[in-house]
This record gives C-alpha cells, sequence and structure tokens, in this order.
C-alpha cells in the first residue's frame, strides 16, 4: 500500500511536537546546564509560543527559550536571564556573540502593571506589561466608537497608565465627520485627556505624537483598520511593519500584527504595537473598578443617598443628578450604565 502524504498542515504539527519535545527534554529534566554567572536582566519585544526575543540593557536582541512553570510572558516584561554553557565544554557558557549562543528565561520580575483582555471561551489573555500609556486609537473610517473609547479609558484608569486618545485618517475628514471630531475633542479634552488629531496622508500630527511618546513605554489599542500598524510605521520608517487594507464588507481593517512587538522612539520612548483587538474587554473585578474607570463620575459616587446605589432608580443619586444638571456627559453616563449592566450580568 502506498504511504499517504501529509498535508503541510499536517507536517507542521508533527514539527511543532517534535520542537516542544526537545524543548521540554532541554528545559524539563535538567539536562541544559546554565551558567549562574551569566545572569542579566532584559525586556521581553516579542513572545511566540515557547520562545520569545528579549533586549539586555545593552539593547543586545536575545533569543530565548523559556523556562517551564514560569506562567504567562506579555510582551513589555522585564525577565532574567541566563546563558546556556556550552555542551562540548560543560564549564563554559556559549560564545555570546556568536549564532550558536542560547539564553534561557529563568524568572519573571515584578511588574508595574498588566494589560489583558478576554481570549478564546473567556481566557485570560496577558497583552503587555509595564505599560506607562495607553494610546487610543480610533479613525474616521471605521467610524469612532464612543463605548469602545470609554471601555479603553477604564482599562487605563485601572492599570493605572496615562491614556491618550488619537483621532486617525483626519484626511478623510468632511463637514459632518469634522463635527463628529470637535465633539469628541471636546469632550475627552473636557474630561482631561490629551486629543490627537492625525493623518499618515497628510502627515498630520505626528510631531506632537512624536512628543507625547517620549519618555515612557506606550501601547497602541483599538479596532482592526483604525492605522495603528501605520502610525508605529510613521514613526518608525525603518521598521518592516505590515499594513492591512480594510475590509470592504465590514468596514474593519484586516489583522496585520500577529503578536505584540516593542519598538525604540526617540528622547527615550517605547511603543508596543498590539494586535488588532476587534472586541477588547476590561477585566472588572467589581463596580467600584468600572467607577474608578470614569474619572468625571468617581467625584460623585460617594455622594449619593444610599452606599449601594445602583445610579438608576434610587433618590438621592448624585451621578444621576450631576448628569441631569450638565455636570456629566449623558453618553459617558450611559456608556458608565452599560459596562455595569454588563458586569452584573456575568455574576
Amino acid at each position: 500500500m502506498a504511504k499517504r502524504r501529509l498535508s503541510k498542515q499536517q507536517q507542521r504539527r508533527i514539527d511543532s511536537k517534535q520542537k516542544s519535545k526537545i524543548h521540554n527534554d532541554l528545559l524539563g529534566d535538567g539536562k541544559l546546564q546554565l551558567d549562574e554567572a551569566s545572569t542579566q536582566t532584559a525586556r521581553v519585544i516579542s513572545h511566540h509560543g515557547r520562545q520569545l526575543y528579549a533586549e539586555t540593557e545593552e539593547l543586545k536582541k536575545i533569543k530565548c527559550k523559556i523556562r517551564q512553570n514560569l506562567g504567562d510572558i506579555a510582551c513589555g516584561d522585564y525577565v532574567v536571564v541566563q546563558q546556556a554553557k556550552d555542551p562540548d565544554s560543560q564549564d563554559q557558557p556559549t560564545a555570546p556573540h556568536s549564532d550558536a549562543s542560547q539564553y534561557v528565561v529563568v524568572a519573571v520580575k515584578e511588574r508595574s502593571n498588566l494589560l489583558v483582555k478576554t481570549g478564546f471561551a473567556g481566557a485570560i489573555k496577558p497583552v503587555a506589561a509595564n505599560i506607562g500609556q495607553l494610546v487610543i486609537v480610533t479613525a474616521l473610517k471605521p467610524k469612532p466608537n464612543p463605548y469602545l473609547i470609554d471601555r479603553y479609558l477604564t482599562a487605563a484608569e485601572n492599570l493605572p497608565a496615562k491614556a491618550l486618545i488619537v483621532i486617525n485618517k483626519a484626511d478623510l475628514m468632511d463637514h459632518e465627520t469634522k463635527r463628529t471630531v470637535d465633539d469628541l475633542t471636546k469632550l475627552y479634552s473636557g474630561i482631561g485627556y490629551d486629543v490627537i488629531c492625525t493623518s499618515m496622508k497628510q502627515d498630520l500630527g505626528l510631531e506632537a505624537l512624536a512628543e507625547a511618546l517620549s519618555n515612557t513605554t506606550s501601547i497602541l489599542v483599538g479596532l482592526s483598520g483604525v492605522g495603528k500598524s501605520s502610525i508605529v510605521k510613521a514613526i518608525l520608517p525603518k521598521e518592516e511593519i505590515k499594513i492591512g487594507d480594510t475590509s470592504q464588507a465590514t468596514g474593519e481593517g484586516k489583522h496585520t500584527t500577529t503578536v505584540s512587538a516593542l519598538y525604540h522612539l526617540k528622547d527615550n520612548g517605547i511603543i508596543i504595537d498590539s494586535p488588532g483587538v476587534r472586541d477588547f474587554t476590561p477585566i472588572n473585578n467589581s463596580i467600584d473598578e468600572i467607577t474608578n474607570g470614569f474619572k468625571d463620575i468617581r467625584k460623585f459616587s460617594g455622594a449619593c443617598k444610599f452606599s449601594n446605589c445602583s445610579h438608576t432608580n434610587e433618590p438621592g443619586c448624585a451621578i444621576k443628578q450631576a448628569a441631569s444638571d450638565g455636570l456629566l456627559d449623558e453618553q459617558r453616563f450611559k456608556n458608565y450604565l452599560r459596562l455595569i449592566q454588563e458586569f452584573n450580568e456575568q455574576q
């Protein structure tokens, strides 16, 4: 009987299992000897399954295997790495600048914060760690979604991290969309957030954006198609960033970034370009966290008549009264109540 040929997908699965077995054999039973004298700290710049790329304090990029049982590792994590000893000479590490040198992640340092999202079947999936600024990118196409912006802002406030709102594709602006941009800018600037209007085609807003990205680690988040990768490419023209088209059927973008990646900017800025997130849901552990995520609402939260006020029908609700008096934006208040309703439905 003729031997059945394997499909390319089946062959890839077999190869993956074989590589996994080799990885476990090396790291799981201690056969790979590590040089403790080579211990150093590095920052994860991209993570691919059982291996990752990190950057040392001298900005040298190294490829690392991951010791078992370290838990989830995210782009932006600071990790402790050690160099493997030369298998032909157990007393010597592999040459540090040779292609044969091997590094192993042996520990993950404590994080200042961790941005996560819900993955398949509700599983928690890390996106990026040690973030100083969440850059919320929206665009004139697909149309800006204030509810999605508020969900991102909630995540930023609870990290905590600074939030910056970027309205991209300003070259598509017409009379109607200009009013949308003006309304969004007025709303969020009034709350205290920085808002920058950009166009990669017209080089609009790039200087202001570059300044806002300096001296901190930022991550770009937003729907696919809003131009996150285009922004990174405009700021870092030498990097090979793939850019996708917007789907004609859905108006949403095709995913172009499949893993988070870390890039250096001028003036000590670092940017993490995340995968496109079509339905990013912040992980709220309580209604108090949701309230904390709306900094214009939380200042009224302690003034309600009842401590367990749901801010819907109770008398003496300070938040509802503030919305009625025009002290709170009506749409923001509705988005706040919607997040609370979604939280309660999941309990």
